[in-house]
């Protein structure tokens, strides 16, 4: 099909590659239903992922388009070069805040470029609310997409929505969330970060948080990464925030077909060594760890990992990353990591620890791997469910709490043994935890329930699976907005769902 005669979605992505993956995964789906897609970022992270999209796009002859946006030199305001959360120091939150509102403008500028293929629809990432007014400027229509999952949105939503309503209080040693499903969520004070209970305004953060979850019902419609088998209770709940407005929920956003390095960055180990290796264990015995893109081990939180992972005595396979905050172009990433691990770990043989970046779904998939260690961000959460993983979790900063909620208490497929970006692991706690999932009867139990959602997740994508039939519906609906004209585009009364 020719591109002009394809419905145009500009798919606006905020930078971090926690959000920049599965949207790029959910980019390439739309394109082959017959989309035509730009994906809109920052000139880092295009570049970052265009060798990772050219090679399968091509291959799959997919109608996507890599926009990397520069502000102008006069509001620059991250380094030229690192225009992604990964890459820069942990406390750049307020400066990132900025640059992401200092893309509207060059938006807009390529918007006004586009001609006759201007889009029908901007599938704005939830954390972007500027396109609320671009969709207003250009007349076209603004779908949400929410790359984390329905329980962690819904909860965000309850803290965030609303400026005058105090949603959460505390009652003894828990939390309260209230409003979802006409009911509430409760925490307990360790689950529940000390930020979010203050909800202090003069926090850009907290701001920002707010600006965007208020916006949220500026939209048409909103997708979801997640499925409807995993959480039916909280897609509910959003769509009843949306009024009426279609949600679909298109996850997990996980390539199926591709169980290989081919997400995110190129892996800091050869996956033939790695396969060697855990192929030289016994089935279900190693625990992966990882924390991420974003999450960065003190020295003091490191050693009391590796203590009590050694004292476990189980297999691992550690994804050690060093912050940018501690490494300079000189540095000796390896020799910098084996200064914050005890004496000796490395030369007792333990483990396997790769310096650097992991590939995660090579590794989870393999039969040797039995747990994952995880900060709980949603991508790591979906990758483990769907290959059958049950998890050992420390969430630490944003929905992540969340996230391990919902892992372990709703899904029962984990448990926790820390918390928060500052926590110092138990040692102790950290042995029993990794005993527990990895050879307790509790820890069998837990993987039987894995396995029976990694089957849910595969139907769902599966032929007359639920995420499928919500895809589809979402590109049937981008086919009759583009033979829509003038206000009929954007009538409230248009029907986009099923």
């Amino acid at each position: 099909m020719n591109t002009l005669q394809k419905p145009h979605v500009a798919m606006v992505t905020f930078p971090a590659m926690g959000h920049s993956i599965p949207s790029l995964d959910l980019a390439k789906l739309l394109a082959s239903h017959s989309l035509a897609v730009s994906y809109i970022t920052t000139h880092t992270i295009a570049q970052r992922l265009r060798g990772l999209m050219d090679k399968s796009s091509q291959a799959a002859a997919l109608d996507i388009q890599l926009v990397g946006l520069n502000p102008s030199k006069a509001i620059q305001c991250l380094p030229e070069g690192q225009e992604s959360m990964d890459l820069l120091p942990q406390k750049s939150g307020p400066i990132v805040l900025s640059f992401i509102e200092s893309l509207r403008d060059p938006f807009e500028r390529w918007v006004e470029e586009q001609g006759i293929r201007r889009p029908v629809c901007i599938l704005s990432d939830l954390f972007i609310d500027w396109t609320v007014q671009s969709a207003e400027r250009f007349g076209t229509i603004r779908v949400i997409f929410a790359p984390c999952g329905a329980f962690g949105t819904s909860v965000f939503h309850a803290i965030f929505g609303s400026i005058t309503t105090n949603t959460v209080r505390k009652e003894g040693d828990s939390v309260i969330v209230d409003g979802i499903l006409l009911s509430a969520v409760k925490f307990t004070k360790e689950q529940m970060p000390e930020r979010l209970l203050q909800l202090d305004q003069a926090d850009p953060g907290i701001r920002f948080l707010m600006g965007k979850m208020q916006s949220m019902s500026k939209c048409w419609g909103m997708l979801v990464n997640t499925f409807d088998e995993l959480e039916p209770r909280y897609l509910q709940h959003l769509k009843n925030l949306l009024n009426g407005k279609p949600l679909w929920s298109v996850g997990p956003l996980v390539p199926l077909g591709c169980i290989a390095n081919q997400r995110g960055k190129a892996a800091d180990i050869s996956e033939h060594k790695l396969v060697q290796w855990l192929d030289s264990k016994s089935p279900c015995s190693v625990i992966y760890v990882s924390f991420g893109s974003q999450a960065f081990l003190s020295q003091e939180q490191t050693q009391a990992l590796a203590r009590g992972l050694e004292a476990s005595h189980q297999p691992f396979v550690w994804s050690i990353k060093v912050s940018p905050d501690t490494v300079s172009a000189e540095s000796n990433q390896e020799e910098l990591c084996a200064s914050y691990l005890p004496e000796g770990f490395m030369e007792r043989d333990n483990g396997l620890v790769i310096w650097g970046w992991a590939p995660q779904l090579v590794i989870l998939s393999h039969p040797s791997v039995g747990a994952f260690m995880s900060h709980c961000g949603w991508n790591s959460t979906l990758e483990s469910i769907l290959m059958g993983v049950p998890m050992v979790t420390w969430p630490m900063f944003g929905e992540q709490h969340f996230n391990s909620k919902l892992v372990t208490e709703e899904l029962g497929i984990g448990v926790q043994f820390c918390q928060h970006m500052d926590g110092i692991p138990c040692e102790d706690r950290v042995e029993i935890c990794v005993r527990c999932v990895l050879s307790s009867e509790e820890g069998t139990d837990m993987r039987k329930r894995a396995v029976k959602y990694q089957r849910l997740a595969k139907e769902s994508v599966g032929g007359g699976g639920s995420s499928t039939l919500n895809l589809q519906a979402f590109v049937n609906g981008m086919h009759k907005l583009m033979n829509c004209n003038g206000e009929d585009r954007i009538g409230d009364g248009y029907d986009l769902s099923v």
